[in-house]
């Protein structure tokens, strides 16, 4: 008989998959500031101006990472940017009626 030695089976590493940190920034911030912005007497201006305006800012740094990420974060980052651009049409309606 032979003594054959079996080897280990050589352990492959996980792959992690690439996400877009930005875009889901962008979409919570876009989800907060959009929810935030119809408080009246100018708190909502504050509170949700502020969001809006990072998701916007997150939601085109999303875009642009998305292109090295084959697409990955793409939807999120539109869909933040849309809500932001809405906040921002409340805020300005709404400053229309107040003056």
């Amino acid at each position: 008989m032979t003594n054959t030695a079996y080897q280990q089976p050589a352990y492959q590493q996980q792959y992690v998959p690439a996400r877009n940190g930005f875009a889901t920034a962008a979409l919570i911030l876009g989800i907060v500031g959009f929810i935030l912005t119809p408080i009246p007497l100018f708190i909502g201006l504050v509170l949700g101006g502020i969001p809006n305006l990072l998701a916007t800012a997150f939601g085109i740094a999303g875009i642009v990472k998305s292109r090295k990420l084959n697409g990955k974060g793409l939807v999120p980052s539109i869909i933040a940017i849309i809500l932001s651009f809405f906040a921002g049409v409340a805020i300005l309606f709404g400053a229309g009626i107040v003056w």
